[in-house]
């Protein structure tokens, strides 16, 4: 708590939070976002070390007194103040100005000129700071209150558009899907032709074939019709064992592919995830091949001015537990899984950054292991590596912003890289 001690309540309250909700922590608390488990994965994994102290303060006020922090009434600052810090309000101030009035009596005018004519004071923005349904109103009236006591204003950058995805292909999941569904056509093509050709030659042998005998000649002695039965046993025995081989054959074949499918399903969702969280400043690069003996895709590349990661997706079904580098599956006990999805990711973060070293490029690879199936009960202690569970995926994706920028020109040159080693693929498959 002795660093905890530098930062108050109220200093907790106006701290940020993550690129993907940028509001103060204090609305966000009382809002109902901010619960006990978002701090709490906040103190101990947000990169900004404001945002971790802060969280931290929020949790041990919150472990005091069960009573919600009282909030300041906005007020001026004093006449003789000279530097107000600079206010992130997520609008551009032309945007602000625009924002429509929601009250009474001017309801439906645009703020910016309310302000101009002094018909909306300070108080009247401070009202709508606090109490405003719209975020747009709140977001509005904190830039044109800054404006009035002559603070800076930060406007967002302009926008740069969705995030970009490049595909490299069809991903490993889709290949063995459609490798065992080859398999099952195969099997059953090789049954029906076997079935076929006995009945044509069955045919053929009973029209080609003299006059067969005369029933009461076949089944005249009770050793006939003994070795009949025994035949006719022996059919459908066989008939029945080929019947359960095939059954048995075709069910592994069915749960094999629908485990790749929950797989494919699983990638598609964290890339839609993405898309609502990452804008055009980044790019994401599907099924990732990169040349070598390793024939092993990479799930996905995720390349943004912090930096570059190497993702490795999982969906398995069942309940697991990643203790350091090793995972294990509850299956009676815990039994361990032969391949760890750690080591992969990890394996493929240095790969991925030989690559780049190969054309003199020297970035770093994060590996993050992205637990993508929601109904899979999931603990981790002490991980090799990030893992990024499908609830907290928005979250770990703003928190990834605070991170040490990479240069432009380095990341252009990653990007193009990439982008022609997928395009190669693509045309490939």
């Amino acid at each position: 708590m002795d660093n905890q001690k530098s930062m108050t309540l109220e200093q907790a309250r106006d701290v940020m939070w993550l690129r993907n909700k940028y509001r103060p922590l204090g609305e966000l608390f009382d809002e109902g976002f901010l619960n006990r488990r978002r701090l709490e994965w906040a103190a101990a994994n947000a990169y900004k070390p404001e945002l971790k102290q802060a969280a931290a303060v929020i949790l041990d006020w919150m472990n005091r007194t069960p009573a919600a922090p009282a909030q300041e009434p906005v007020s001026p600052p004093p006449s003789g103040a000279q530097q107000l810090p600079t206010v992130e309000a997520g609008v551009t101030i032309e945007q602000a100005r625009a924002t429509l009035w929601p009250l009474k009596p001017f309801k439906g005018q645009p703020m910016g000129n309310l302000v101009n004519s002094h018909q909306l004071t300070l108080k009247d923005l401070g009202y709508a700071i606090e109490n405003a349904w719209e975020q747009s109103v709140r977001q509005a009236a904190i830039v044109l209150m800054a404006l009035r006591l002559n603070q800076v204003v930060k406007e967002p950058p302009p926008p740069a558009g969705p995030l970009k995805v490049v595909s490299g292909g069809r991903s490993y999941a889709e290949r063995r899907q459609f490798f065992l569904t080859l398999i099952q056509g195969t099997i059953s093509g090789a049954a029906l032709g076997i079935l076929i050709l006995f009945t044509l030659q069955s045919f053929i042998k009973r029209t080609t074939s003299p006059p067969s005998q005369a029933p009461e000649e076949v089944f005249g002695s009770p050793e006939s019709i003994v070795a009949l039965v025994i035949v006719l046993a022996l059919l459908i025995g066989v008939s029945w064992l080929s019947y359960y081989l095939f059954k048995l054959a075709f069910d592994k074949l069915d749960k094999q592919i629908d485990n790749y499918r929950k797989g494919q399903k699983g990638e598609d969702q964290v890339v839609d995830v993405m898309r609502q969280n990452l804008d055009g400043h980044w790019t994401l690069f599907r099924n990732v091949t990169l040349p070598g003996r390793n024939k092993a895709d990479i799930d996905a590349v995720l390349v943004g001015p912090p930096g570059v990661w190497a993702l490795e997706v999982k969906a398995f079904t069942g309940e697991y537990k990643n203790i350091g580098e090793h995972w294990q599956i509850r299956a009676g006990g815990w039994k361990l899984l032969k391949s760890s999805p750690s080591r992969q990711a990890q394996n493929n973060a240095v790969r991925l950054s030989n690559f780049f070293k190969a054309d003199g490029i020297k970035q770093w690879v994060t590996a993050v292991v992205v637990w993508a199936n929601r109904e899979s009960p999931l603990s981790v202690e002490n991980p090799m590596v990030a893992v990024w569970t499908f609830d907290r995926l928005p979250d770990e994706l703003g928190n990834i912003w605070q991170g040490q920028e990479t240069k432009e020109s380095i990341r252009t040159r990653i990007v193009e890289k990439l982008s022609k080693l997928c395009q190669r693929d693509e045309e490939a498959n």
